[in-house]
């Protein structure tokens, strides 16, 4: 079979056919066809297949190249098919070698698939019990509605068309259900109140006015003397800042990246007009995100705000130290085929050393160069003891943290700058509060200035010391550096006043 794709099965299986007969996306093999799928499945996982359909698996017409959706790492997977009489089992599913996550180097996404197909790469358990979650005879393949009072646990299967209108045109929908025969849901075509862009951002304008006027009672009036022919889109008249009927559509998820996350924002932000998109709905790697996205907010108007959930994953490739606490590299942590794949053999080489802190003794402590068994509820004792070490031998980058805006960033060639040297007020009780502002001790005074929307506000200068003396910043002044000393607890005008740094010193 030759590279180019020629030569090609005239029995080779098309993605509609397969989606037909596949249970892998969801259909169901027929009753007659589920003994012969359950054997050979049963005897791909004890290795016992024939030569023949060995031979089969490596086709490259029945290969599917996807992602694994097993856990939120998203590993390519491909997964391999067997065909008979009309009929399409996932046998078998491995990594994907076009995939940089378990491929490293990936191959180039020009080489054929029929070239490539031969070429199996690893993935974790958990992606290959992805064949199990497809196949699970509880997986849930067609809309379900409920058929009795909540909390009934009383269902009914509907088909995808009639839940559709349902959705979308609302009404009497569970009339069928004692007490509820007349109740009447709301469908999208009655939120979907606010079509016209244009307009939608004349109104968003107008809150922001509002939300920054001192005078809110009378901003509202206004507001609603402007906007009188689309108030009917709104929420509440009264309450301008409640948005749109459009925002009574909640859209929710747990996990979702990629092409999907892109089409949500597209569908319900930008078209549809909601706000109220809310991904993540557990805990789950809640310290990550609000750890990443209080580093990375800027000084905007007059506090720090917009801070972006984003990940900042370690660089396993060239990093020469890691410090691994509570996250087992092996069996999860982003994946073991996309982690292991870079650390075991930089770690082997003793390129890199692993410090594995952790209660239980698990497989990266097993492989790591040191392991501390941390008593468990210790884990803050142990960061201050880090971040204490540090401060007093001073192996922190102090070039680095000194920069109080961007423009001493730039003269010291940083990407960022820091507030470190940033002074914070000290409370009676000794706890930080707010930063200092330079109008507290009269050394600048609050300007009027004006955000992107055109909206005035009152812009405040944070103070550093240097040397001894206050100085007024402008974190964002990309013209005038300022740098500032990092280690002081001071007094200025009666006000106690301690740097970043210092307070976690």
């Amino acid at each position: 079979m030759g590279g180019n794709g020629e030569n090609r099965s005239s029995k080779a299986l098309s993605r509609r056919d397969f989606i037909k007969c596949s249970g892998l996306l969801g259909g169901a093999l027929l009753a007659s066809q589920m003994e012969w799928a359950t054997d050979l499945m049963r005897r791909a996982e004890a290795g016992l297949l024939t030569p023949e359909e060995e031979y089969e698996l490596i086709k490259a017409e029945n290969i599917l190249h996807t992602v694994c959706l097993q856990c939120n790492t998203g590993c390519g997977i491909k997964v391999k098919l067997f065909r008979k009489n009309g009929q399409a089992v996932a046998l078998k599913i491995d990594g994907n070698p076009y995939s940089p996550f378990v491929s490293l180097p990936h191959t180039s996404y020009r080489v054929s698939p029929f070239d490539v197909s031969p070429v199996d790469m690893g993935i974790c358990p958990k992606g290959q019990a992805g064949i199990q979650t497809a196949y699970d005879p509880y997986r849930v393949t067609k809309v379900l509605k409920r058929a009795g009072r909540r909390g009934e646990n009383r269902w009914m299967t509907i088909s995808f068309d009639q839940a559709i209108d349902e959705i979308v045109n609302g009404g009497r929908l569970f009339s069928h259900v004692p007490g509820e025969e007349n109740r009447v849901i709301t469908g999208l075509k009655e939120i979907y109140a606010l079509r016209d862009p244009k307009i939608a951002k004349e109104m968003a304008d107008g809150v922001k006015r509002i939300a920054a006027s001192k005078d809110k009672k009378k901003a509202v009036e206004e507001f609603k003397t402007k906007h009188a022919a689309n108030l009917h889109s709104l929420i509440d008249p009264d309450h301008p800042d409640l948005g749109p009927k459009n925002n009574q559509l909640v859209y929710m998820w747990g996990r979702k990246k990629g092409g999907r996350g892109d089409f949500a924002a597209r569908f319900f932000g930008d078209y549809f007009g909601t706000v109220n998109t809310h991904g993540h709905t557990t805990v789950c790697q809640g310290s990550l995100y609000f750890t990443c996205k209080a580093m990375s907010e800027q000084y905007v108007g007059n506090k720090f705000t917009g801070g972006a959930k984003f990940y900042w994953q370690g660089d396993f490739e060239n990093a020469e130290y890691i410090l691994s606490v509570g996250s087992n590299l092996f069996d999860a942590n982003y994946g073991p085929s996309n982690r292991n794949l870079r650390l075991v053999p930089r770690l082997a080489e003793g390129k890199v050393k692993l410090t594995v802190v952790d209660p239980r003794f698990n497989k990266a402590a097993a492989k790591a160069t040191r392991y501390l068994p941390i008593r468990p509820g210790t884990d803050g004792a142990f960061f201050a003891a880090i971040i204490r070490w540090i401060i007093d031998h001073q192996k922190y980058d102090g070039k680095y943290l000194a920069c109080a805006n961007k423009a001493a960033a730039k003269v010291a060639h940083e990407p960022t700058w820091s507030n470190a040297c940033l002074l914070v007020k000290i409370g009676k009780d000794g706890m930080p509060g707010k930063f200092l502002r330079a109008h507290e001790i009269g050394l600048a005074p609050v300007e009027k200035r004006k955000d992107p929307a055109g909206v005035e506000y009152d812009f405040e200068y944070l103070v550093v010391m240097k040397e001894g003396k206050p100085i007024a910043v402008d974190p964002n002044d990309e013209k005038t550096p300022v740098v500032g000393d990092l280690l002081i607890s001071t007094e200025i005008q009666g006000i106690q006043v301690k740097t970043a740094l210092q307070i976690v010193y």
